[in-house]
């Protein structure tokens, strides 16, 4: 069977990239997309070994190890090793996921032509195989963030963000009650008042657009904002969001922090504390 370096390459960088953002959604991380691709393309170079005489094993598992950690480093911007160890096991754990599901569904749809060499295998499958495979490893991985993110622990927090050049911080707590998410993206929700953000934004701006009838009027929102549904007990409608450049939680107690991939809410009611669900740190 011949091996195409070309597709080599292309498919690996492609399986590497949805590794890496399917670790960084279980852990609702942030992921810059120029780190992710450089951390992709790295390690579908990675793959080249597959050409090269037979290895032995210790070596082999000493490649991949490096490779996988300068991966996860390089994507995540890892600066400790506990966020190092448990970024790399996730993104191992996420990688025999996808592995297994590929590999059963390419047997439902026929088999495929496989080559094995240097703890690299190289699949010669279907596009649409490729495409099932990922949408299957999806789904599998956002029911085990849903799993997982039924945990919590209550406290006081600080929220930093920053957009336009601008950064504001407000208090927050915890609240498992807070389960919006932006249905496309699948990010949680941060609810938090107006005034929070007024440091960045006009808040009579935020105000035209808490005020603004979207059943009744034809409105498109602001650039860089959209419009969330929400339901509760007693009313239901949109919520104005952005996705800040950053947003950092801090522990008020412990002063551990963590870096936070989801957007903000603004809600019009006077709250003293902005809320989100602790399934936003309970990974990170």
């Amino acid at each position: 069977m011949k091996i195409y370096v070309d597709i080599l390459i292309i498919m690996g960088f492609l399986v590497n990239y949805f590794l890496l953002s399917g670790t960084a959604k279980i852990m609702h991380k942030h992921i810059h997309r120029v780190r992710l691709s450089l951390s992709a393309l790295l390690g579908s170079l990675s793959s080249l070994i597959i050409f090269m005489p037979e290895l032995g094993n210790f070596t082999l598992l000493l490649i991949r190890i490096i490779s996988a950690l300068i991966m996860v480093i390089i994507a995540f911007s890892c600066d400790t090793f506990k966020e190092i160890y448990i970024t790399s096991l996730l993104f191992f754990f996420v990688s025999f996921v996808f592995a297994g599901i590929e590999y059963g569904i390419s047997l439902l749809m026929g088999g495929s032509n496989t080559v094995w060499n240097n703890s690299v295998l190289y699949v010669d499958i279907s596009l649409l195989t490729l495409c099932i495979s990922t949408i299957a490893a999806y789904t599998v991985l956002r029911f085990l963030r849903i799993l997982l993110d039924g945990r919590g622990a209550d406290t006081s927090y600080t929220v930093t963000i920053e957009s336009g050049g601008k950064a504001v911080s407000f208090k927050a707590k915890t609240d498992s009650g807070n389960n919006l998410t932006d249905t496309f993206s699948g990010k949680p929700v941060i609810i938090c008042p107006k005034s929070s953000v007024s440091g960045i934004f006009d808040e009579t701006a935020i105000t035209g657009m808490l005020h603004c009838n979207y059943i009744d009027e034809v409105v498109t929102p602001p650039k860089g904002w959209k419009l969330i549904p929400f339901s509760t007990i007693n009313s239901n409608g949109l919520i104005p969001a952005f996705a800040p450049a950053v947003i950092m939680i801090k522990n008020d107690e412990n002063k551990t922090e963590s870096h936070i991939d989801a957007y903000i809410g603004i809600s019009e009611t006077d709250m003293e504390y902005a809320l989100f669900n602790p399934k936003l740190i309970n990974a990170a």
